[in-house]
């Protein structure tokens, strides 16, 4: 009785690190993740997105008028097989998004997750802008996106520490009632 307490107790002790770090890491959004958006002038999609990413200071954020980037816009375009002209084009890592409503904010939110929890990722906006080649750090930060992110491993880990619980007070209750 007694052992799966203690079993219990250091079970969730040890969880206790992960989540912590997990909660942590995700308290403070978009740091040091950069966002590009390329935007023609009186586009309400583009305002409604750039008030929205002005609210959170540690953004940082770039944004590009099409009638003075047009090169760089196809270039970008060119790069990341971007097919559409609808504006605003949104660039985190090698992710772009395309619009703004409220499912591209949701997963424009995913995607600055992922970028902030990797150790480092590729600037593809810049390193086109010198005429640099990006195929190897377009496939690196593409796998950086499609990894699990914290919020992921907090609700699992949670759920683990959850069930070991339950467990073990299923347990006790079974040896108390069997003497």
């Amino acid at each position: 009785m007694k052992k799966i307490l203690f079993t219990s107790i250091v079970l969730l002790l040890l969880l206790f690190p992960i989540v912590s770090k997990a909660v942590a890491t995700n308290s403070s959004y978009y740091d040091g993740v950069k966002i590009y958006v390329f935007y023609e002038e009186n586009s309400e999609n583009f305002e409604q997105e750039k008030q929205w990413l002005e609210e959170d200071s540690s953004i940082m954020k770039t944004y590009l008028n099409i009638n003075e980037n047009s090169e760089l816009l196809s270039k970008v375009k060119d790069t990341l097989k971007i097919g559409s002209n609808k504006l605003p084009i949104t660039i985190i890592g090698s992710t772009y998004f395309i619009g703004f409503d409220e499912k591209v904010q949701n997963n424009m939110k995913e995607a600055v997750e992922s970028y902030k929890n990797a150790e480092e990722y590729g600037d593809v906006i810049e390193k086109i802008r010198n005429n640099e080649d990006v195929k190897d750090i377009v496939r690196q930060n593409e796998q950086i996106y499609k990894a699990p992110n914290n919020t992921v491993i907090i609700i699992i880990s949670i759920i683990f520490a959850i069930i070991v619980v339950l467990l073990a007070i299923y347990i006790l209750k079974k040896k108390k009632t069997k003497k």
